[in-house]
This record gives C-alpha cells, sequence and structure tokens, in this order.
C-alpha cells in the first residue's frame, strides 16, 4: 500500500480565506426587515439561515476609530462575515451554504446544533478582540443577539498600529471615507467604489481608504483593479499588515501559491504571533508548491502560536504533510488532534478514514 491518493490537494481542506471580502455587505432579499436588513422568511424547523446582530465597541465604552470587520470562528474555521457601521453596529445572515461551519457551497442541515462551536470576534488594526460564543436561542425571526464584543488598545506588533497617514487624512476625505463605508454596509458598491475614489483623490495617502477601495472592487470582481488598490495602501504605509491580508486573500482566491507564500511571509514578520492563520495559509502555499519543508516548518510554528487550538485543520494539513515524508504515524498522530478538536466538521468522516489508512501504513512500515 503506498500513500497515493490519501489525501486530496490542499484546496480539499483549504476552507478559509486569509481576509475574506465583504461577504456580508450586500442585503440579503427577502420579505422581512432585521435592523433594516431584508431577510428570507425563518423556518424554525430547518433554519438553513440565522440572522446575528450586535455591537462592537472599544474597551469602556468609547467609539470606534473606524469600521470593524466582524469575524466567525467555527470549528477553527475564520471567516470575514461583515463590517459594522461607523458606530459599531453590525447585522448580517449566516447562511448554510456560505457560513464557516463548511467548505463553500455545501449544505448544513441545520445551523442552531452547531453554533455552539462558533466564536464571533472583531477585527481592527491597533486592537485585540474579545471573543463572544454564539451559542443560544433564536428568535422567532431567526435573529441570534450577540453580546457585545469589546476590543481593546494593542501595541504587540508594528502592522497592528492605526495608520499615521491615515489618521491625518482631512475632512473632507475622511466625510468620503465613512460615506463609503456606509454605502458598502448597504451593498452599494458603485456609490461606494466612487466614495472612496474621492477620498483617495483628495488625499493619495489615504492608506484605509485605498484598502477599502480595494475591498470594494474584490466585491465587483474587479480583481486586478483591486489589487492595485492594495499595493496603493501599501505604499502609502509599508508597515500595515492589513493590505498584506487583502493581498493574501487575493492570491488565495486565485490560486497564486507564490504569492500567497510571499505575502504571507510579509504578515508574518510584521506580525508572527497575533495571527496564527496566516501560519496556516503560508504551510498551505508552500505545500502547493511542493516546499515540503518549509510547509512543515510553518505548520509547526503555526501549532505553536495558536494557543488557543482555533485552528484545527492546521493539525490536518501537518498530517498531508508528514504524510509525504512518510511519517504515517506522526500523520496518523495529527489526525488524531484534528478530529479531537474538530469532531464535527464536514469532512470528519474523510478524516476519519484516512486515519484507518494511516493506520494501516504505520503498522505495515514497522
Amino acid at each position: 500500500m503506498t500513500n497515493k491518493g490519501l489525501f486530496l490537494p490542499v484546496l480539499f481542506f483549504l476552507a478559509m480565506s486569509a481576509s475574506a471580502v465583504a461577504q456580508a455587505w450586500p442585503p440579503a432579499q427577502g420579505t422581512a426587515t432585521v435592523a433594516g436588513l431584508a431577510v428570507s422568511p425563518y423556518d424554525k424547523n430547518n433554519p438553513k439561515s440565522l440572522f446575528l446582530t450586535g455591537r462592537v465597541v472599544v474597551e469602556e465604552g468609547m467609539p470606534l476609530p473606524q469600521p470593524a470587520a466582524v469575524q466567525s470562528s467555527c470549528n477553527g474555521t475564520l471567516h470575514t462575515e461583515g463590517y459594522t457601521d461607523s458606530r459599531g453596529y453590525f447585522t448580517f445572515e449566516m447562511t448554510g451554504a456560505r457560513n464557516s461551519l463548511g467548505s463553500q457551497g455545501s449544505e448544513t442541515p441545520s445551523l442552531s446544533g452547531n453554533l455552539p462551536a462558533c466564536e464571533l470576534q472583531a477585527d481592527l488594526p491597533g486592537f485585540i478582540s474579545e471573543k463572544v460564543d454564539l451559542a443560544g436561542a433564536s428568535d422567532s425571526a431567526g435573529v441570534i443577539r450577540t453580546s457585545t464584543i469589546v476590543v481593546h488598545p494593542a501595541t504587540r506588533a508594528p502592522g497592528a498600529m492605526i495608520s499615521a497617514t491615515s489618521a491625518a487624512a482631512p475632512g473632507s476625505a475622511q466625510k468620503n471615507f465613512r460615506k463609503g463605508c456606509e454605502q458598502a454596509q448597504k451593498g452599494q458598491w458603485e456609490a461606494a467604489r466612487e466614495s472612496f475614489e474621492k477620498a483617495v483623490h483628495t488625499y493619495p495617502k489615504y492608506a484605509q481608504a485605498w484598502l477599502y477601495l480595494g475591498q470594494v472592487r474584490m466585491q465587483q470582481g474587479q480583481f486586478d483593479a483591486a489589487r492595485q488598490s492594495f499595493q496603493e495602501s501599501l505604499a502609502a504605509d509599508p508597515k500595515s499588515v492589513e493590505p498584506y491580508t487583502a493581498l493574501a486573500d487575493l492570491a488565495l482566491r486565485e490560486k497564486h501559491w507564490q504569492e500567497l507564500a510571499d505575502t504571507t511571509d510579509h504578515i508574518l514578520q510584521l506580525d508572527p504571533v497575533g495571527r496564527p492563520q496566516y501560519w496556516y495559509l503560508n504551510s498551505a502555499a508552500n505545500y502547493e508548491l511542493k516546499k515540503v519543508d518549509k510547509a512543515e516548518k510553518s505548520a509547526l510554528q503555526g501549532l505553536r502560536v495558536d494557543v488557543r487550538q482555533a485552528i484545527p485543520k492546521m493539525q490536518y494539513l501537518l498530517a498531508a504533510i508528514l504524510t509525504l515524508k512518510h511519517d504515517y504515524r506522526g500523520a496518523a498522530d495529527h489526525i488524531r488532534s484534528y478530529l479531537r478538536l474538530a469532531p464535527h466538521a464536514p469532512d470528519a468522516a474523510v478524516a476519519q478514514q484516512q486515519l484507518q489508512q494511516l493506520e494501516k501504513l504505520s503498522g505495515a512500515a514497522e
């Protein structure tokens, strides 16, 4: 027996994006509304979709300096669900086909049964977010009102600081930036693009506006233009992590593995401890490039910094790497760890079958 075909290509289990782009910004179509957001009728007997609403605040109730990304973490998969408004409020839909409990396009029979394995956090440059559990009953409209997400100022990494160039933007540029954020929150992509373009035209060093312009362009499918916007953001503030995370998302989306490896290298130089998901993506990129030793090194470092074990798929990826190196016993150990950390993952049954094959291979090798 050989290890040929034991693991599918890494895309089979690369279900998390680096910094998914505003996928919850457009309003859903439906007949009811939640906080001004159109929603579909909710069937409690078959909850294919749920709506989360809440607020992100700075410690002691201070307002946010800018809109924050709201991310779900389900079974170790991090997914950007949407963004807050300028006051920190958010409402978005988690659907069976799109949320992080499964791969894109998968069916999730019941989200309510899986939500206890999910947490919600904010992503905001210069701040560290607390996490809130999503376990809890929804009301008759399928709405879960989450606990307030509190973020705390952080100075742990230079790339996490709020951009000084963005803070220095003149009032007219900031006004267009805020307008663009509000339009994007409503799914008004063309209007948001025009507002962000006005902001950067007024102040070409507006790193945050360039970043958000790139995200809007990604939403519009203008990937080359988005990449240019992210590069302009980096030119305005070379020490910012966020443009690199956006470029990593583009590289992952387009399967540009060398670009993903290079971009995540930059992210990890700026913040080697606070973003373990980029050790995972760096390892996956090197795995695809057949740089097995580098892939193993990144995955092991990712496990070290992922002290909360929030990314179980790091274990799965390391199992695939060790299988290529014919370390079947080590691979089996990491598959067991993956199944222990994510027993209800969509690919748990496949992982269990792979574990059985690895155990046979490790026994044959003795």
